[in-house]
C-alpha cells in the first residue's frame, strides 16, 4: 500500500512540474539599424500571440509599449542608447524579460562615418556610375539576405535550448524517486 501511495505521490509531483514548465515564456531580441526586433515563445516553441511588450530604460522608467504579432514577433524603433529591459507579458503571471545594450549613437559619429564613405568612394575609380545611395542599398540588401538565415538559426537554437528534454524529465523522476527512497528508509528505521 505504501509503495502505491509513494508512486502516486511521485507521479503527481512530476505532473505538477510539467504543468509549471508547460507555460514557460522566453523572449529574445536583437538590434537592426535603429530598430529592436524580437520574438516571444513558449517552451514548446509555439509563439506568444498578441502579448503585451513593455520596454524600460536603465532607470526603470517605461518608455514604450507594443504587442507581439501572430508569429510572436515584435519590433520597435529606438533612438536612445544604454541598457533596455524588454518585458513580454502573456497573462496569468507568465512573463519573460530580456536585457539588451544599445550603444549611444551620436550625430557626429554618423556624419563622420558618412564623410569616410564619401572619401573612400571618391578615391576609388569605378567602371560603373553608381551613386552612394545605390551602393548602400545594394550592400544593405546583400547583407540582409546573408544575415536572415543566421538570425533564424539563432532564434531556433534559442527556442530549442528552452525546451524541456526527455532526459531532464527522467532526471527529475530519478531525483524524486531517490528522495522518496531515502525517506522510506529513514521512515523504516524510525519505526
Amino acid at each position: 500500500m505504501k509503495s502505491i501511495i509513494t508512486f502516486l505521490m511521485s507521479f503527481l509531483i512530476l505532473f505538477s512540474f510539467q504543468i509549471c514548465f508547460a507555460h514557460k515564456l522566453s523572449t529574445f531580441a536583437y538590434k537592426e539599424k535603429d530598430q529592436i526586433i524580437g520574438e516571444a515563445y513558449f517552451v514548446d516553441g509555439s509563439p506568444c500571440i498578441n502579448c503585451k511588450v513593455e520596454v524600460f530604460e536603465e532607470k526603470g522608467n517605461k518608455i514604450l509599449e507594443t504587442q507581439t504579432d501572430e508569429k510572436g514577433k515584435y519590433k520597435f524603433s529606438i533612438k536612445e542608447g544604454g541598457e533596455l529591459k524588454i518585458k513580454v507579458i502573456a497573462g496569468e503571471g507568465h512573463f519573460a524579460e530580456y536585457k539588451i545594450k544599445i550603444e549611444k549613437l551620436e550625430k557626429e559619429k554618423k556624419s563622420q562615418d558618412k564623410e569616410n564613405v564619401k572619401k573612400t568612394i571618391s578615391q576609388k575609380e569605378t567602371f560603373y556610375s553608381l551613386d552612394e545611395e545605390k551602393i548602400k542599398d545594394i550592400l544593405r540588401q546583400v547583407i540582409k539576405e546573408e544575415n536572415e538565415g543566421l538570425k533564424n538559426l539563432i532564434l531556433e537554437m534559442k527556442k530549442d535550448m528552452n525546451r524541456i528534454k526527455i532526459h531532464e524529465i527522467l532526471g527529475g523522476i530519478g531525483y524524486i524517486l531517490g528522495i522518496l527512497g531515502v525517506w522510506s528508509i529513514f521512515k523504516k528505521r524510525t519505526n
